[in-house]
């Protein structure tokens, strides 16, 4: 039962080696039993069909299955796949706003760069070889270019001679100069690189040790780079027990403790981990002069999490890791201490400890430096250097004790906090409420913008008594960018209407968040996005800007979508925003930037972008609202077909889903009102996860429906398996009797929850001829501390987790499944075994299967190889199992 939403058929709308094969034999006459399908119906005939109906003069599906090498898929799907994509983005201003930094190289990785030597500790990946993380080895940055988006100008950036690849760009406070590592086939060194003759300079000596602090920081001048290098002293790398025999056994005792956990890809697991985590992070901490290249090293090598500079480059916080160390959590739950130093190295104050955090994080309080406070804390919080003169400021309660004898908090303040950081070196700047959380400056300093009591008030630095409160429902975002506490304002109410808004900011020189003001002093910017809530189906979503007068609360719009496509802001080019680049796309017109000139009116397209996919992108799309019929909940549902496909005909039909929980069929409709129904069909350029609409090019018909799990807040899940198989039922039914899909030529398939769900279905429904399952989790008793949004531990709805656990019910799987899984996932709750665990029990049982382990690739593959690979093992099996499957004969069933 469903209700077509009415799309023509001629608009468009896009909404996300080890290998085995098992093959049972089944007498040809059958095309089903209970136990599976045969892989050889007739394979010459299926391999031709499928080469036929693909497009690609010998495709042999039956061929890439069985191969144990990579191997690609058919010309058209390879084609997408390798195609580079323009660069429209325009995203790392240089500080005086005239350049923009893009970075050249591929899209993808190669496995030749992630299957380097390298190794996991305690959660920490090192490529032991060069001393730096892993993620700098297969970074894909190849170079640097600049462009003006006013003229068009630019100008590409000298690569250092023999780098693989370069991380971590960063402007120099003034703009002159970009830093950035430069990674070398054995070692990584700071780099910098002059903006007016773009001439690359090795700036350190002595190799970097990038593994935990993985960028550089610039002091404020422009002359120097704090960075962590490799320890001259290091000595030879740490080997087991005696000349690499081990000397004893792993020792695990729980001394009565109850420390419930998620599965953790890696952890440290004995005396000889301790060591080489030391060994590959403990690092010299040492200010780099940009010009003569000397390197002043600051104290004693220890093991850094972060490091930053005071803005006279006097002065150093960091962060460094303590013991004792752990085997149950990671190296990112381990305790760390902050701490200022001199430039000798001396401790001049300690700002936080942190001790080890062994607790489960699904059910901990609010970790430390997360800004949150208990109402009678009185510790600094929010430690950071004063952006606008000497020493520290951080946030404070103010705490009296009632009437009562209770304690209560009165107010906060913030403190600016001086050298030598003394109990007295204090002053007060500012005093809020109780829900003071947080503030940022402009970029002269002149201004202070204050979230409080749920308003942001502007105050002047210069005449504290000069206080502006904007407009109620204006909000200042400053999450992760330097600013002091979190979020705050009306942030939690929404900006989705035109008189609220997110005040716009930017990176200021140091790094830190800075409120965009206007040359006159007053006029700051905020922007928001109008949703056309319940009818999002009907209208895309409306960003907006407008420039607001914070004397007098006066506001005119700057900037709005247009009805009929979908525009969206990017940045502005000055803090008057005279100029404005935007993007501009359509269900027909791809994405491109834009500039624009506010006085004259006048627009200027900045790039061409390029359809590389026109199979995808030409494809027809209809939307339905699908009707479960035991209880009429609606939800939405999306089908595309090929771009020549004519009503009428059947096709070969995909689903691929991931679903979601929610509390009522309210929360399910609200969690649609942000949808875009104007966003252009891009296939992504990585991640085949994300570029399932691929499927279209190979000829079939992708469904993507949503699949909501309905249930009391916190039980969710004991209606999953219920709501899974009824919701599917409905989906499946409304294609068919739509005329689109061929109900005997059905697939499923998801990836990581996605996996899990897939494999439910086909243990639950009888009605896929086949699946595709990725990086999942089947059996939830190996996650028994809670997943995904499940907070309840299997001791406490042992019920429910057998019961979502589709391992337990191998033996009732209908159809055959295809399960890939990366070797090195470290996604927690998805550890490989669940793969290779469920694909023994399916061997076991004689169900028709297969299992393609991928090398080196993490959560979800990110090289050429594998996205290739996994590309045209889908395709393939697809082919095999569906498409060419007997049309009107036996569906699998679900064995009872």
């Amino acid at each position: 039962m469903f209700t077509v939403i009415g799309l023509s058929p001629s608009r468009r709308f896009f909404p996300e080696y080890w290998m085995h094969v098992v093959s049972p034999v089944v007498p040809v006459r059958c095309s089903w039993r209970p136990f599976g399908a045969a892989l050889g119906l007739s394979l010459v005939a299926a391999g031709a069909a499928a080469a036929q109906q693909n497009g690609t003069a010998g495709w042999d599906p039956q061929s890439v299955l069985r191969q144990e090498t990579f191997v690609r898929p058919p010309a058209t799907v390879e084609r997408i796949i390798m195609a580079p994509r323009v660069d429209i983005s325009f995203e790392n201003p240089s500080p005086d706003q005239r350049w923009f930094l893009r970075t050249t190289g591929p899209d993808r990785g190669d496995i030749k760069d992630y299957g380097k030597p390298h190794l996991w500790i305690g959660g920490v990946q090192v490529d032991t070889a060069a001393n730096r993380a892993r993620s700098l080895t297969t970074s894909t940055i190849r170079g640097f270019t600049l462009i003006d988006p006013r003229t068009g100008t630019t100008r590409t950036l000298e690569a250092p001679r023999g780098a693989q690849s370069l991380s971590a760009p960063t402007w120099s406070p003034a703009g002159t100069h970009v830093a950035y590592i430069a990674n070398f086939a054995n070692a990584s060194h700071a780099y910098v690189s002059d903006i007016a003759s773009g001439r690359a300079t090795q700036v350190s000596r002595t190799p970097l040790l990038a593994t935990m602090v993985t960028s550089l920081t610039w002091t404020a001048d422009g002359r120097q780079l704090l960075a962590v290098l490799v320890p001259s002293a290091r000595g030879a790398v740490p080997v087991r027990g005696d000349n690499g025999i081990e000397n004893g056994p792993q020792v695990r005792i729980t001394g009565e403790r109850a420390v419930p956990q998620p599965v953790h890809f890696s952890l440290l697991e004995g005396p000889h981990d301790k060591a080489i985590l030391e060994y590959y992070t403990i690092g010299q901490l040492a200010l780099l002069d940009v010009r003569s290249r000397s390197e002043r090293r600051i104290g004693t090598p220890q093991l850094f999490r972060s490091v930053d500079v005071s803005p006279d480059a006097q002065q150093v916080r960091i962060t460094r890791v303590t013991t004792p160390y752990s085997y149950l959590v990671p190296v990112s739950s381990f305790g760390t201490v902050q701490e200022v130093w001199d430039l000798s190295g001396r401790t001049l104050v300690t700002l936080a400890t942190t001790p080890l955090r062994e607790s489960n994080p699904r059910t901990a309080g609010p970790a430390a430096g997360s800004g949150a406070a208990a109402a009678t804390d009185t510790s600094r919080r929010n430690v950071q250097w004063n952006p606008v003169g000497a020493g520290l400021v951080y946030l404070q309660n103010m705490v009296t004790n009632g009437s009562n004898g209770g304690r209560g908090t009165t107010g906060v303040r913030y403190v600016h906090w001086r050298a030598p950081y003394g109990a007295n070196d204090t002053a007060t700047l500012f005093t809020g409420g109780t829900q003071f959380t947080g503030l940022a400056y402009s970029r002269d300093g002149r201004t202070m913008f204050v979230n409080d009591s749920g308003v942001v008030i502007a105050v002047r630095t210069t005449d504290a008594t000069q206080r502006y409160r904007l407009p109620r429902g204006v909000s200042l975002a400053l999450g992760g960018g330097g600013g002091f506490g979190g979020g705050g304002g009306a942030a939690a109410r929404s900006a989705d209407t035109t008189d609220n808004g997110r005040l716009a900011t930017s990176r200021g020189a140091l790094g830190d968040t800075r409120v965009v003001v206007g040359s006159d002093g007053k006029s700051v910017y905020v922007s928001g996005t109008r949703t056309p809530g319940a009818r999002w189906h009907e209208q895309a979503p409306r960003p907006w800007v407008d420039k607001l007068d914070i004397t007098n609360g006066t506001r005119a719009r700057v900037f709005e979508s247009a009805n009929g496509g979908y525009d969206e802001f990017v940045a502005a080019l000055d803090d008057d925003y005279s100029q404005y680049i935007f993007t501009r796309e359509s269900r027909t017109t791809i994405p491109d930037a834009w500039l624009r000139s506010v006085a004259s009116g006048e627009v200027k397209k900045l790039t061409s972008n390029v359809d590389v996919a026109p199979e995808v992108t030409g494809a027809v799309t209809k939307r339905f609202q699908v009707v479960r019929p035991r209880d009429g909940y609606r939800f939405w549902t999306e089908i595309t077909m090929p771009r020549d496909w004519r009503p009428g005909t059947r096709l070969p039909g995909i689903i691929w889903f991931y679903p979601r929980e929610y509390a009522s069929l309210d929360d399910y409709e609200r969690s649609r009102f942000a949808t875009n129904i104007e966003k252009f069909p891009v296939v992504p350029a990585a991640r085949p996860a994300t570029a399932t609409s691929l499927w279209v090019a190979g000829g079939y018909a992708f469904i993507q429906p949503d699949i909501p799990i309905f249930g009391d807040a916190g039980r969710m899940n004991d209606n999953y398996t219920r709501d899974l198989k009824e919701n599917l039922d409905a989906v499946v039914d409304a294609m068919v009797d739509s005329g689109f899909v061929d109900r005997h030529r059905m697939g499923i398939g998801g990836h990581s929850y996605g996996a899990f769900s897939t494999v439910n279905a086909m243990t639950l429904v009888p009605y896929f001829k086949a699946g595709i399952a990725g990086d999942g989790m089947y059996n939830r008793t190996l996650t028994p501390f809670g997943f995904q949004s499940e907070r309840r531990n299997f001791f406490q709805a042992q019920a429910t987790y057998l019961d979502m656990s589709p391992f337990l019910r191998a033996d009732k799987l209908a159809g055959a499944l295809l399960l890939y899984h990366a070797t090195e996932d470290q996604n927690v709750g998805t550890a490989p075994m669940s793969s290779t665990r469920l694909y023994q029990a399916l061997q076991g049982l004689g169900k028709n299967a297969a299992l393609y382990m991928y090398p080196y690739e993490d959560h979800s593959v990110a090289t050429y190889q594998s996205d290739l690979d996994l590309w045209a093992r889908w395709l393939a099996w697809f082919d095999v199992h569906v498409k060419d499957a007997t049309l009107g004969g036996e569906t699998p069933t679900v064995v009872p």
